[in-house]
């Protein structure tokens, strides 16, 4: 997808597709819906949001195998930031993992002169982003239905993807190749109905 349109419009689709779908399934739930949990759902799509950006830009400057290792480092971040929001440490095992990730981190992101290419920086910082949501996720899943945060934090990132989309990328990209067109239209299908409606 985003070698034929730009990462921001590709996120404004995909996560456009997911609301979509989930709002048919679920319409029932989203009647039940609070102001906190409004709140909680905006919060969440802003952090959904920043995680997917940095991924997707870190898209286009490293490799898919490279992107997708970098992201779940986020793993290994959620302890350690788990413990500076909650002050609950995380146990001898969680830091021993934590050291193997950075050196599999290093090994395999380093460069021969030791530097790290902006696409690896990138979705290192998607990861810190996405260890946030999920920290967030245990928060308010305790007060607030997930469906309806569910919902919510996909809508939010649809919209703030659609509005920065043309200020960021420009106009909406005019395809003319049919060929082009039918892959595009099924990896966007993939990435709205299974990575994100069904994978949330």
């Amino acid at each position: 997808s985003v070698n034929l349109i730009s990462p921001l419009y590709v996120m404004a689709i995909r996560f456009t597709i997911a609301l979509i779908g989930l709002s048919l399934v679920f319409h029932k739930r989203l009647r039940k819906m609070t102001k906190r949990d409004f709140i909680a759902g905006l919060i969440l799509g802003i952090l959904m949001f920043l995680s997917y950006i940095f991924q997707t830009y870190g898209l286009k400057y490293t490799t898919a195998s490279k992107n997708a290792f970098l992201t779940t480092s986020y793993v290994v971040m959620v302890p350690f930031l788990h413990w500076i929001i909650s002050k609950k440490r995380p146990d001898s095992y969680g830091i021993f993992a934590a050291f193997l990730a950075i050196v599999g981190i290093g090994l395999l992101s380093l460069q021969g002169d030791m530097t790290i290419n902006l696409g690896d920086l990138l979705t290192l910082i998607c990861g810190v982003f996405f260890a946030l949501h999920l920290i967030y996720i245990d928060l308010f899943t305790a007060k607030s239905d997930p469906i309806i945060l569910t919902i919510l934090q996909i809508g939010i990132s649809g919209v703030l993807s659609w509005i920065c989309a043309p200020i960021v990328d420009g106009g909406f990209p005019v395809i003319s190749d049919s060929q082009a067109i039918s892959e595009l239209i099924i990896s966007l299908l993939y990435l709205g109905l299974a990575s994100t409606m069904i994978g949330f």
